[in-house]
C-alpha cells in the first residue's frame, strides 16, 4: 500500500502491461474520474491537481508506458484500462486526458460509450497534422533509404519495439472516432501549444458534435500545469452542469 502526501491510502498494481493506482476503497456514492497522461508521463502527472478531485471523486490514475516490452497499438492501451475498471468494478467514469491520454479516451469511448460520462482533454492528440512540402520530401527521402531521418527527441529515446510502438501511435489518424463521438467534451487548449495547432483544435469542433473550447492565453501544451486553478475551476463547472 503506498501514502500519497494527501493521505489518501492507494493500491498500486503493477501489471505486465500497465501500473494502475486506484483508491483503496471505491465509494459507490461518488463518481468516477479516469486519469489519462500524455506521452512519457506516469500515473503522477496530474499529481498538481489530483488533491483537489479527490474527495468529490474517485480518481483511478493510469500508467500508460512508452516501453511496454512489446509492440503496442491504441487497441492493446485500451485494452488494459477497460480490464483493469472492470477488475475494480467501476461501471462508469468521467475521463480528463492529456495529449495522448486523449487518443486512448477517444477508442476508450468508442467502445463502450455507455461507460463513460464527459470527457475533459487538454492538449488533444488524435489528429493528423499538416505537413509542409519540405517535410513530406524529407520522409519520402526517408522511406526510400536515401536519407536517415531522426525523428523527435521522445522517438530516438525508445528502444526498437517502443520506437515500433510510437510509430502505430502518433501515425494513427482517429477523425472517423472523433466524429462518432456524441458524449460531451471540453477541450482545454493553451494558444502557445506547439504540440497540437489551433487548426487541429478547429477540427475537433467540426469533427465532434458537443464540444467548449476554452483557450488558455500564453499556456503551452500543459495547461493543467500551467494555470491549475483555473483548469480545476473550469473543469467542475463542465462536470458539474447538466
Amino acid at each position: 500500500m503506498r501514502i500519497l502526501k494527501s493521505g489518501t491510502s492507494f493500491e498500486e498494481l503493477r501489471l505486465a502491461k500497465s501500473t494502475l493506482v486506484f483508491p483503496a476503497y471505491i465509494m459507490i456514492d461518488m463518481d468516477n474520474i479516469l486519469f489519462l497522461h500524455g506521452w512519457g508521463g506516469n500515473e503522477r502527472s496530474f499529481a498538481s491537481v489530483l488533491p483537489f478531485f479527490e474527495g468529490k471523486y474517485n480518481c483511478v490514475c493510469v500508467y500508460l508506458p512508452t516501453e511496454p516490452g512489446e509492440v503496442w497499438t491504441l487497441e492493446d492501451y485500451a485494452d488494459t484500462v477497460l480490464c483493469e475498471l472492470d477488475k475494480r468494478g467501476i461501471q462508469k467514469a468521467h475521463i480528463i486526458a492529456h495529449s495522448f491520454g486523449a487518443r486512448v479516451a477517444v477508442l476508450l469511448v468508442g467502445r463502450q460509450p455507455e461507460r463513460f460520462g464527459k470527457l475533459v482533454l487538454t492538449g488533444p492528440a488524435g489528429l493528423r497534422p499538416r505537413l509542409s512540402i519540405i517535410r513530406r520530401l524529407k520522409i519520402r527521402l526517408h522511406k526510400a533509404g536515401l536519407v536517415k531521418g531522426r525523428g523527435s527527441a521522445d522517438y530516438r529515446i525508445l528502444s526498437p519495439t517502443g520506437k515500433k510502438t510510437f510509430q502505430n501511435v502518433v501515425n494513427r489518424d482517429l477523425s472517423a472516432e472523433i466524429a462518432r463521438i456524441g458524449h460531451s467534451i471540453l477541450i482545454i487548449w493553451g494558444d502557445k501549444d506547439d504540440a497540437v495547432k489551433k487548426y487541429m483544435i478547429n477540427r475537433w469542433t467540426k469533427l465532434a458534435c458537443r464540444v467548449t473550447i476554452k483557450v488558455y492565453k500564453g499556456c503551452g501544451h500543459f495547461c493543467f500545469l500551467d494555470k491549475a486553478a483555473r483548469f480545476i475551476l473550469d473543469t467542475e463547472e463542465f462536470l458539474n452542469a447538466f
